[in-house]
């Protein structure tokens, strides 16, 4: 399988808010060419927020599909989410392989993690380097 491309729908009963926010507080690009509710993960991926007649309320299993958004710049990034009112469920939690992992709902519920990669912090016990800026 050659997969040149990747692709996420996300469902929602009220598709314009959950696209306002990923659209003007995530500040995720726009990919108009696919359509109002559509932007862009990177070089090759797109986020589809879409309406879906058997998508009703939150989420009820959240990590079931985590959106993970792999960035340079994570704290800049954490400070600015938070300024703009999103608040968030892990701060920084550093993983054993080097990834520094924070967590937020979207709207709907949804789990989306920041995460950098920080291979100098790969040697160090899980959770001991918790809020390393």
């Amino acid at each position: 399988m050659n997969v040149t491309n990747i692709s996420l729908q996300l469902a929602s009963e009220n598709p314009q808010r959950l696209a306002a926010f990923y659209r003007d507080v995530v500040q995720l690009p726009a990919q108009p060419e696919f359509g109002d509710h559509s932007f862009a993960l990177g070089p090759a991926g797109t986020l589809f927020v879409v309406d879906h007649s058997q998508v009703a309320g939150p989420t009820r299993e959240p990590a079931r599909a985590i959106i993970d958004l792999h960035l340079e710049g994570l704290d800049d990034e954490q400070a600015r989410l938070e300024a703009a009112g999103v608040s968030f469920i892990r701060n920084k939690g550093v993983e054993p392989w080097g990834g520094v992992i924070s967590t937020f709902n979207d709207p709907d519920g949804n789990l989306v993690q920041l995460i950098q990669l920080r291979p100098e912090l790969a040697s160090l016990p899980e959770g001991e380097a918790a809020g390393v800026a």
